[in-house]
């Protein structure tokens, strides 16, 4: 049933022969495509570390035989996707990419002066700093970002920390308790690995899918807060471990509870990790075919495509309708709300669009998280029993074992 079943568990030497590769591969492009020239050789390594990431993604194993931490898989499947991805719209580039000095005192800008290498070490640091900062902060390719206003204390590293820390607490703690919640909607089917529906065919229709779409809103709140977890991570190890700037390490989320267009939601308030290859394989070659209409079905369908395989690391099976579906779905609002405007002479906003907004994405919401928690996603463990403070107060989640509770 589980995809580990067939994989190979991550060991010292499949650790060094299979996972690392493609990594260094990766590294070794965003060294060239930060020099002048080397387009060829560029082009020349797209092959091998495409076909390493592949390897790296169907055959290991970082669940150890433990169904319920199988989606270290999914996230295994979705960093190498992640990677092949950047590394195609990175070849494709016809400029070497080029990072701008920072403004310490401001930490939403940067100068329009960018950096001279003077020496191989900038090179390299550079070369890090695009292959594992997903958003371009500081970079000439990430053009047209939006980043939220900062609130943190950025003066002081230290007090920046110490906000740091109190954040990864606090999402930790929020996290845990509202997947706990979610699991316990579901303790015999989707709260469990073997998975299962959020329609509960036993309620009538209008009371089952109130009861489906209030899943889904705590799931969204679950997601909001495991990105936070990981951003916080990283940004501790950035600023503490390798002394980078807090303003290197912007907000990441720009209170998309406030969204008031659908548009407003997906390219400011929600996290822009991926923007860079939904624009660069999505939207810019649909856009000189179709217009604005295919571009914006053409980022939101790579987009889709990414969480199609990444549920598929589950070793499950994967759900079109739910992932890709949700997606199209999500295009198919903002092409409306350009409708609209373009009838009306006004954009979508205001309470209205919230409303439109909470309604279009909480109802559809339903079918993505439908396929996550029929593929059993909802039932990974990610705090162990003994360690969980809902557990401790409200007892563990049943297991079910064959099909059986």
């Amino acid at each position: 049933m589980f995809v580990h079943a067939t994989r190979e568990e991550l060991s010292f030497s499949s650790f060094w022969l299979v996972l690392v590769p493609p990594i260094i591969g990766y590294y070794v492009l965003a060294v060239l495509v930060c020099i002048p020239g080397y387009r060829s050789q560029r082009t020349g390594i797209i092959p091998p570390i495409l076909l390493l990431a592949y390897r790296a993604a169907t055959t290991l194993d970082l669940s150890f035989a433990n169904e319920r931490m199988v989606y270290l898989n999914k996230g295994l499947v979705l960093a190498m996707t992640t990677l092949g991805f950047r590394t195609i719209v990175w070849v494709q580039s016809s400029q070497p990419y080029k990072r701008l000095q920072l403004i310490e005192t401001d930490s939403r800008r940067v100068s329009g002066s960018t950096i001279a290498y003077n020496g191989r070490g900038q090179l390299y640091l550079d070369a890090s700093d695009l292959a594992f900062g997903l958003r371009g902060i500081g970079w000439n390719w990430s053009q047209g970002l939006h980043i939220p206003s900062e609130t943190r204390p950025t003066s002081s590293k230290t007090s920046f920390t110490f906000w740091t820390l109190h954040s990864l607490a606090f999402h930790v703690l929020v996290f845990d308790l509202l997947h706990y919640l979610v699991q316990r909607f579901g303790p015999g089917t989707f709260g469990t690995t073997f998975g299962g529906s959020i329609f509960d065919e036993s309620l009538p229709p209008l009371i089952r899918f109130c009861r489906s779409t209030f899943i889904s809103f705590l799931c969204g709140l679950v997601v909001h807060c495991a990105i936070q977890i990981a951003y916080d991570f990283c940004t501790l190890i950035g600023v503490v471990v390798l002394r980078q700037l807090p303003a290197q390490w912007p907000p990441i989320f720009d209170e998309p509870w406030r969204a008031d267009s659908l548009s407003d939601f997906w390219a400011k308030r929600w996290h822009q990790l991926f923007r860079h290859f939904f624009i660069g394989l999505g939207w810019v070659p649909l856009y000189h075919v179709f217009g604005r209409f295919g571009g914006v079905l053409g980022a939101f369908f790579v987009s889709g495509i990414l969480h199609y395989l990444g549920l598929w690391g589950l070793g499950n099976g994967s759900d079109v309708f739910g992932m890709i579906g949700f997606f199209m779905l999500m295009g198919v609002g903002v092409i409306l709300e350009g409708s609209w405007r373009k009838l009306t002479g006004y954009r979508v906003g205001g309470w209205m669009g919230r409303i439109w907004t909470a309604l279009w994405l909480l109802g559809w919401s339903n079918i993505l998280v439908d396929a996550w928690a029929r593929k059993g996603l909802i039932g990974s463990l990610f705090i162990p029993d003994p360690y969980r403070l809902p557990v401790q107060f409200f007892g563990a989640i049943p297991a079910r074992t064959n099909g059986i509770i």
